[in-house]
């Protein structure tokens, strides 16, 4: 029976981790078997169990859920060859190798690893690696700088995946995840507005809607002020709702808004003012340009 049995990897981009018969503890503390640093993983994130033939994974409650080929999951899921597994913005796949690759006193990788993103190109990689297996860069981004970034020619998947998380964290309430996961979008759309790079107008809306409800929920427009400093700098005017959500702001934080609003209204003016369309969502904008109770 022992011959015929499959051994089990994780791929992860260009890299394969093992996967000993028994446990393994996915997570981002140190005590786990893969140990990923990414702020969306909690410190136990998940238990992959491998049994005789058989695989299979199980959510360890944490706080931003596993997603298993699209669907996020809930207890123990039994896995395939060739399944893709989410744990927050990683993506790992579930591969089978045959026993005959793998030689009795070979070496093979390890078990156990800690997960890096390059600041080259900001793909991740084992950091058992001395250089990202992508561009061959050596420097490695600390987690309050990951940001995602890659060639010009690929989606910025970094920011799907965080905005994909802020729309769930949203619809649950999770305000200190919201707050999180706001950040670190943060960092990965102002490097790409500075180097001039695209940032769809989707996940930007995504990110304002999320934004003024985290102003509102808190009380505070320090994510109000970001929101319209960054659609200023754009040229782009944020959603009605967006606006709408910010005025309701307590008076003083809803005052403070003023400098950056106004930044909008000159800037869209200046070119050649809203579209026909855009109106409403202009008029809001403007109005908090303006002390409450004026319009």
């Amino acid at each position: 029976m022992g011959g015929s049995l499959p051994r089990y990897r994780l791929r992860f981009l260009l890299q394969e981790i093992d996967l000993p018969q028994g446990d393994t503890l996915l997570g981002r503390s140190g005590s786990c078997h893969v140990t990923i640093e990414d702020p969306l993983v909690s410190r136990q994130h998940a238990r992959l169990r491998i049994l005789g033939d058989r695989a299979s994974i199980e959510d360890l409650g944490s706080r931003n859920g596993l997603v298993v080929n699209g669907r996020q999951i809930e207890g123990e899921q039994v896995l395939a060859d060739g399944d893709r597994i989410r744990i927050g913005t990683q993506e790992f796949v579930l591969c089978t190798v045959p026993v005959q690759r793998r030689k009795q006193g070979l070496p093979g990788t390890r078990p156990t690893g800690f997960m890096c993103h390059c600041a080259a190109c900001g793909l991740p990689y084992a950091t058992d690696l001395v250089q990202c297996p992508s561009c061959g860069a050596t420097d490695r981004m600390d987690e309050e700088t990951l940001s995602g970034a890659e060639d010009d020619q690929q989606r910025n998947w970094t920011l799907e995946l965080l905005v994909e998380v802020l729309e769930k964290a949203l619809s649950l309430g999770r305000w200190d995840d919201i707050e999180r996961v706001l950040r670190r979008a943060r960092s990965n759309v102002e490097e790409r507005v500075a180097a001039n790079e695209n940032v769809e107008r989707q996940h930007l809306d995504a990110l304002a809607r999320a934004a003024a409800a985290l102003a509102v929920q808190r009380k505070q427009a320090e994510w109000g002020r970001w929101v319209l400093r960054l659609y200023a700098v754009m040229g782009l005017i944020p959603a009605a709702e967006v606006g709408s959500s910010l005025s309701t702001l307590p008076p003083a934080e809803r005052a403070s808004l003023a400098p950056e609003a106004n930044g909008v209204v000159e800037r869209i003016r200046a070119g050649g003012g809203p579209k026909l369309e855009e109106q409403d969502a202009f008029s809001r904008v403007e109005s908090l340009g303006s002390p409450p109770g004026e319009h």
